[in-house]
Parts: C-alpha cells; structure tokens; sequence
C-alpha cells in the first residue's frame, strides 16, 4: 500500500499519563527491568483489552483524527515513555493536529504528550 498521501506522525507520552488518562491495571505491570519479550507480551495484552490504557489511548487518538483520515501503524514502549505512530491524510493533516494539539490542553495533558507537526 503506497503511503504518498499521507504524513508519518509520532505521537510520545510520558509514562506518567496513565495516571491522569486512564489507569489502567495492565500498564501498571510495566516494569523498567522487564526484557523485549515480556514487554511485548504485556503489550499484545493491552492492545486487546478494549478497556485497557493502550486501547483506551489509541481509540481516542482515532476519534480526534476522524474515521478514514489515518492508518494506524505502530507502537514502542521504552522505560519512560511510549510511542504511538499513524500516517495521516495531507488533505487533513494540520486540521487534525491543531485538534489533538486542542485536546491535549484541554485535558491539561501538555507535560505527558509531545510531538512534532511535520511540514504537509
């Protein structure tokens, strides 16, 4: 599937989020000392518990960006933060970000999320 259409997006969270988006139990299980595996599978966990942090998160993000406004691509965890990532349609890009730039202050969430908007 060829992605010219759109723009690659980061989205980087503070691990300190859960606490004020959702808090969820199964985030809580993350640990600075768990190796790839178990982060991969407590992240697979996650990604399907609809009622989870992860997914919780996600959805939200998608909600903001509009039904068939986005593919949704990918994810990394690290010790402090995580990372989530969607290419984005140009034809609605700015106009997305500049929401989800709205909704980030609005929830009072500026120290926990950052991103960089991309030239379109």
């Amino acid at each position: 599937m060829g992605h010219k259409n759109y723009v690659y997006q980061c989205f980087a969270f503070d691990n300190r989020i859960k606490q004020y988006f959702y808090p969820g139990e199964d985030f809580e299980r993350f640990k600075k000392e768990m190796d790839m595996e178990e982060r991969l599978v407590l992240a697979l966990e996650m990604f399907f518990d609809e009622e989870a942090f992860m997914p919780a998160l996600v959805h939200k993000i998608e909600e903001l960006l509009g039904e068939g406004n986005f593919i949704y691509d990918f994810w990394e965890f690290g010790d402090d933060d995580f990372s989530l990532y969607w290419y984005i349609k140009k034809s609605v890009y700015h106009e997305k970000m500049k929401l989800i730039r709205q909704w980030v202050k609005f929830e009072e969430l500026e120290e926990f999320v950052w991103f960089e908007e991309l030239d379109a």
